[in-house]
C-alpha cells in the first residue's frame, strides 16, 4: 500500500497537460469470430481531437476472473499514461484493453462459452480499431501485454503471430510451464480453465498453445519481437519461479528478453508499480510510422 501512495503522490506532481485524456469505457468491435460484439475499453491521449497523425498502439489484457475495465478502474492507467506521456517518457499513445472473458486463457473454445476470443483479438479487434482510430497499422505501431492470464495470453499472441507484434510483455504471467503432454489435473485445477483447453482438460492442446512452445516455432529469419517479464518476488503463486523458466527458455530460442524482479504479491499495488517500466520498454519498439 505504501508504494501504491508514494505512485499516486508521484503522479498528482505530473506537469499539465494541454487537454485531458480520454476513458471510452465500453465500446464495442463487431466481430465475425465470436459471431456478436467484442467489447473494450479505451485510452485516448490528450489533445488526441486536435491532432491528426496516427498513433502507436498498446493492446493490454486483463487476467483470470477480470475484465475490460480492471486496468482502468484499478490499475491506476490513466494517471500513469498521462503522467508517463506528460514526462516525454512515452510517447502519445491509444491502449486498448479488451474483454477477454473470465477463464478464456485467450484461445478459440467452442466449450467455456468464451467463444473464439483468440480470433476477435488477434484480427477483428485491430481491425476496427486501425479503422475507427487514428491508430498506427504497421507491426512497429503495435505491442501487447498484460498480467497473469493476460501474461500468458501476450506473449501467446506475440509469439503466435510475431508479424504483427513488435514487443509483448508479462506482468506475473502464468505460463504453466511445467505442464507436458501427460499432464492430468484434479476438478480444482480442471477449474482454472474452465474448458479453455477442452473437457476434460487437454494436456497436449495446452502444451501446443504455451507460449513456450510457440517462441520455437518462429521463422530465425522473420520478424522476432521483443519481450519483457516482470514479476512480484513475493507472489503467491510462485510466478517468479515460472518467469525464471520462460525467460530461460526463450534465451534458449534466441528471443529478446529482458526481466525484473520487484517487490510485490500478485496484485494490483504490484502491477500498478510495474506499468510505467512495461510501457516505456514497449516505446522502445516504436519506430517512426511509415510514410503514406
Amino acid at each position: 500500500m505504501r508504494r501504491l501512495l508514494a505512485l499516486l503522490l508521484c503522479l498528482l506532481a505530473a506537469p499539465a497537460l494541454a487537454g485531458p485524456s480520454q476513458i471510452l469505457r465500453t465500446e464495442e468491435a463487431p466481430s465475425a469470430a465470436l459471431g456478436h460484439p467484442l467489447g473494450f475499453a479505451l485510452y485516448l491521449p490528450p489533445d488526441y481531437d486536435q491532432g491528426h497523425e496516427r498513433l502507436p498502439v498498446v493492446y493490454l489484457l486483463h487476467g483470470a476472473l477480470g475484465g475490460a475495465l480492471d486496468w482502468v478502474d484499478q490499475g491506476h492507467l490513466q494517471d500513469i499514461v498521462d503522467r508517463l506521456i506528460a514526462h516525454h517518457r512515452l510517447p502519445p499513445v491509444i491502449v486498448v484493453m479488451p474483454e477477454g472473458g473470465p477463464n478464456s486463457w485467450y484461445m478459440d473454445s467452442a466449450v467455456d462459452g468464451s467463444g473464439n476470443v483468440a480470433t476477435a483479438i488477434e484480427q477483428d479487434l485491430p481491425a476496427y480499431i486501425e479503422r475507427t482510430w487514428r491508430a498506427r497499422t504497421d507491426r512497429r505501431g503495435r505491442v501487447i501485454a498484460g498480467y497473469s492470464m493476460g501474461g500468458y495470453g501476450a506473449l501467446r499472441f506475440a509469439l503466435m503471430a510475431p508479424d504483427r507484434y513488435a514487443a509483448a510483455a508479462s506482468m506475473s504471467g502464468a505460463f504453466w510451464t511445467q505442464v507436458t503432454p501427460d499432464t492430468r489435473f484434479d476438478e480444482h485445477i480442471q477449474h482454472v480453465f474452465e474448458g479453455a483447453f477442452g473437457r476434460p482438460f487437454d494436456a497436449r492442446r495446452f502444451v501446443a498453445a504455451n507460449p513456450m512452445t510457440l517462441a520455437g516455432t518462429m521463422r530465425r529469419d522473420g520478424p522476432i519481437p521483443a519481450i519483457y517479464l516482470t514479476c512480484g518476488r513475493q507472489d503467491r503463486y510462485h510466478l517468479d519461479r515460472e518467469q525464471a523458466i520462460m525467460a530461460r527458455r526463450l534465451v534458449a530460442m534466441r528471443v529478446p528478453v529482458e526481466t525484473a524482479l520487484t517487490p510485490g504479491d500478485h496484485d494490483w499495488d504490484t502491477w500498478s508499480a510495474a506499468l510505467p517500466a512495461v510501457l516505456q520498454f514497449l516505446a522502445r519498439s516504436f519506430a517512426a510510422a511509415p510514410k503514406s
